[in-house]
């Protein structure tokens, strides 16, 4: 096991094929696989899809892969930040690296055109993030980002002792769809990442840091035009009121 490739191995059998099952598959699918490790949510996944494309960065790992899995599985030896994925439709479908899980996510929603769908374990406590509704503790940038793209179903946690070796912490399997028709706009992350720059502040008191230019009256002024109270603070606006907000303020 290498610690700094974050490898927790997925092994109860039990996990392995509600993972499967919540992942919604068809016998006629292709399945993009992160981190295949040790191979056996591979093989779980190999016998109900037609194609699985699995992506191992740890080349000590490569040569046992492609020893046991079938010949509907190919092994690519990459980075999963870097590889290019398949042009033709896929689901994926994995047990994400934790240390670089964010970066994964947020580079499947680059993908979403090719993407179907996501059905990840992942820390619970980013799992959490996902789903977060306003005014609750976890809910956050990535929230909001997550959210603005798709619709997050949490599906069930994983206790420690499913993996070898036991990691620090509890897991969860989330399952992501996209939503139709939503614009790309990378100016809009940078904007919900500012506004939650100081999360005790008022989203007011933000934005002025943000667009120094505009005056406090302006301020208060595209908020009320969008909607929102001078006094809220970022963890109290839903995905829309933010949009509302970014559509007062990009130029």
């Amino acid at each position: 096991m290498k610690k700094r490739l974050g490898q927790h191995f997925l092994t109860d059998p039990s996990i392995l094929r509600r993972v499967v099952q919540f992942a919604h598959l068809d016998p006629e699918d292709t399945v993009v696989e992160i981190g295949p490790g040790a191979g056996s949510l591979t093989l779980a996944l190999a016998a109900v899809v037609h194609r699985l494309i699995a992506i191992e960065i740890d080349r000590d790992l490569i040569a046992k892969l492609r020893a046991r899995v079938p010949s509907n599985v190919e092994i690519i030896e990459g980075d999963a930040l870097e590889v290019a994925f398949p042009q033709a439709p896929f689901h994926v479908v994995a047990n994400l690296p934790y240390n670089i899980a964010t970066p994964l996510l947020k580079r499947f929603i680059d993908h979403r055109d090719q993407i179907i769908d996501v059905t990840v374990m992942i820390q619970k406590e980013v799992a959490d993030r996902l789903v977060a509704k306003p005014r609750t503790r976890d809910y956050g940038p990535l929230s909001v980002l997550i959210q603005y793209y798709a619709t997050v179903a949490y599906g069930f946690t994983v206790p420690p002792g499913a993996f070898k070796p036991r990691p620090k912490v509890n897991s969860a399997v989330i399952r992501t769809q996209w939503k139709p028709d939503i614009p790309e706009d990378k100016r809009f992350t940078g904007f919900v990442h500012e506004a939650f720059s100081s999360r005790r502040k008022k989203l007011s008191n933000n934005l002025q840091l943000m667009f120094g230019t505009l005056s406090r009256s302006q301020i208060v002024q595209r908020l009320e035009h969008a909607g929102i109270n001078a006094n809220a603070r970022p963890e109290e606006l839903s995905v829309t009121e933010f949009l509302r907000v970014y559509n007062q303020f990009r130029s």
